[in-house]
C-alpha cells in the first residue's frame, strides 16, 4: 500500500477528533405538536457527560409563535439527574423580550427562536447519562404558540 501525504493528514486528522472529543454533549430540539405545550408534560432529554472534571455551559432554546405567545418572558423548571441518584432542579426563566418589548432572537415570519444560558458553569458528580426534565411553568395549562423547545450543553 503506498501511503501519500493526503493518507498521513486524513490519519493525523482523524486522531485528532478522537483525541479532542466532542465538546457538545447534546443540542437536541423537541418539537410540541399543535404549536402547544402542557404544563405538567415535561420534555426529557438524555445528555452523556464523559468527564466530570470539565465546567459544561447549559443553554435551552425557544422556538414561539410571536402572535400567540406575547409574554415577556416564559418561566421555566429545569430538573436533572443521573439514574435517580443524583438529582438536582432550578427555577430558569427564557426571556423572549428586551427591556423595551422588543423581540430577542430571530426572527422568521411569525417565529422568533431565542437562546438563553440558564448555567454557565454546570459541574458533575459523575460520568454517566444525565436525563434533563424540563417543564413550562405558566399559570396556563395549555401554553398556545411554542412550537419547540431545546437543550444544548457543551464543554466551556
Amino acid at each position: 500500500m503506498n501511503i501519500t501525504p493526503k493518507h498521513l493528514l486524513a490519519a493525523f486528522a482523524t486522531l485528532l477528533l478522537v483525541a479532542c472529543g466532542s465538546r457538545t454533549a447534546i443540542d437536541e430540539q423537541h418539537a410540541f405538536a399543535g404549536d402547544s405545550w402542557l404544563r405538567f408534560e415535561p420534555v426529557q432529554f438524555q445528555a452523556d457527560i464523559n468527564d466530570a472534571s470539565e465546567t459544561y455551559c447549559v443553554s435551552v432554546t425557544l422556538r414561539y409563535d410571536t402572535n400567540l405567545l406575547t409574554d415577556p418572558a416564559l418561566p421555566l423548571m429545569v430538573e436533572f439527574y443521573i439514574d435517580s441518584l443524583e438529582s438536582h432542579s432550578f427555577p430558569s426563566t427564557i426571556r423572549l423580550r428586551d427591556r423595551r418589548g422588543q423581540l430577542r432572537g430571530t426572527t422568521i415570519g411569525n417565529y422568533c427562536t431565542v437562546c438563553d444560558t440558564i448555567d454557565r458553569v454546570r459541574t458533575y458528580n459523575q460520568p454517566g447519562t444525565y436525563t434533563y426534565s424540563i417543564i413550562q411553568r405558566t399559570s396556563r395549562y395549555e401554553q398556545r404558540g411554542v412550537a419547540s423547545v431545546g437543550l444544548r450543553i457543551e464543554r466551556n
